[in-house]
């Protein structure tokens, strides 16, 4: 048996992916990742592609998850999950220990553990009550919800959504919640371990544990149930998880310009964002009618300013432009914009209602997704004079991020430990 491993490096690597979603029923197969999230995440988070022949003639395809970092060993190890599509005829059987032994060879002795996503599956259900909303892992049942709400909650054909067994015991995604209103799922949480990713600034690297991070991947609330503060439960649950399991940095994309979700994120939650790309996801839907431009979040789970909140009773944190008139604006709209501040704290206006917006005027949409990808690129990073996004901020009905240029005192802010002074 051969093995061939691509990944996103690979210069055909689209077309490489539409093939092999093509040779494995995309959109009739329910065990199959959408294309989305094999084109831009998988490689991401340090996971694979395989292609299994024999002969030369294709017996398999197989997607290598990041599973678990021996970072304590004499020689840090990985481990994967190889998710395999058997491409032969059902009747002939398949050997699960040679396909995992070919894979580890090709990726120089990783530890690889062989999965079926159509074999017998087991769920383990946990829960955790606050208030009305129950949050753990979810049953059988509640896992086969997920996809529901996904098409409810976005109105994805079947090729966009993400198949339920990921929340098994055996696949052991790195995040794997649901939550419960009444017994009936209300919204879920899903995310992969990753291995590595972006530089990070200081000394976060060694420690928070930068070579195994959490890559957190779909949250979603219907929005019957959004008044109950659902996404903040599930997130601070995620959070909690990983800590225990030491993980420091749980990573997520948010489209930039969704103002409940900056309040969240950056005004509740204490996510920073200091990398931004234009364009990253090639989807359209009913939320993201223009262009997907997205930041990417660093949530370090272990600091003060994270491990503090409580999981109930958090306000919001929302700065008050109208009384910090000196905080300089760096676009007016999607109008008059300036390249040139070099303020310590900044602000980037955002659309008020951006779903609205690209549901009532797509082309002023698209003027202010152009408009602000601009900004995004000249002003945030982590080199010395750009800015990191770390908050959300109102002046009347209009609404801003907040960021503040990247310094060593920053980066020591924002990383202390529950231990430091």
């Amino acid at each position: 048996m051969h093995v061939t491993l691509l990944d996103a490096t690979d210069p055909h690597w689209g077309s490489q992916v539409e093939q092999i979603g093509v040779l494995l029923g995309a959109g009739e197969n329910p065990t199959l990742f959408p294309y989305h999230f094999l084109y831009v995440t998988l490689s991401k988070i340090g996971g694979y592609i395989a292609n299994f022949t024999v002969d030369g003639r294709p017996v398999g395809v197989g997607f290598l998850f990041p599973r678990h970092f021996h970072r304590h060993s004499s020689l840090p190890r990985r481990i994967y999950t190889l998710r395999h599509h058997n491409l032969l005829a059902p009747a002939v059987t398949v050997d699960p220990t040679a396909i995992a032994a070919a894979c580890s060879a090709a990726l120089g002795g990783a530890e690889v553990v062989y999965y079926d996503p159509a074999g017998a599956l087991a769920y383990d259900p946990t829960h955790q009550t606050t208030g009305a909303v129950d949050v753990g892992r979810p049953t059988r049942t509640e896992a086969d919800a997920t996809r529901l709400l996904q098409q409810q909650i976005w109105g994805s054909p079947p090729e966009f959504l993400y198949p339920t067994d990921l929340h098994s015991c055996e696949f052991a995604a790195g995040t794997s919640l649901v939550a419960r209103v009444d017994g009936t799922p209300a919204g879920f949480l899903f995310g992969f371990y990753k291995f590595g990713g972006p530089r990070l600034p200081a000394d976060w690297e060694t420690r928070f544990h930068g070579a195994f991070r959490l890559e957190s991947q779909t949250l979603a609330v219907l929005p019957a149930y959004r008044g109950l503060r659902i996404a903040n439960l599930l997130k601070k649950s995620q959070a909690q998880h990983a800590w225990a399991a030491g993980i420091g940095i749980v990573n997520w994309t948010t489209d930039p310009l969704q103002y409940p979700n900056a309040a969240l994120n950056f005004g509740l939650l204490r996510a920073v964002a200091f990398e931004f790309a234009a364009n990253l996801y090639p989807f359209r839907n009913e939320l993201n009618r223009v262009p997907a431009s997205r930041f990417a979040l660093t949530w370090l789970v272990g600091t003060k300013q994270v491990r503090e909140l409580a999981l109930v009773g958090e306000r919001t944190t929302v700065v008050d432009l109208s009384h910090r008139r000196q905080v300089p604006k760096a676009n007016d709209g999607w109008r008059n914009t300036t390249y040139n501040l070099s303020a310590e704290l900044i602000a980037i206006e955002i659309p008020t209602d951006w779903t609205a917006l690209q549901q009532n005027d797509i082309a002023q949409a698209q003027a202010w997704r152009a408009v602000t990808d601009d900004l995004f690129h000249h002003y945030i990073g982590i080199e010395p004079g750009k800015y990191v996004v770390t908050g959300a901020a109102a002046d009347g009905d209009r609404r801003y991020l907040i960021a503040e240029r990247a310094s060593d005192t920053l980066w020591a802010r924002l990383g202390m430990a529950e231990s430091d002074g």
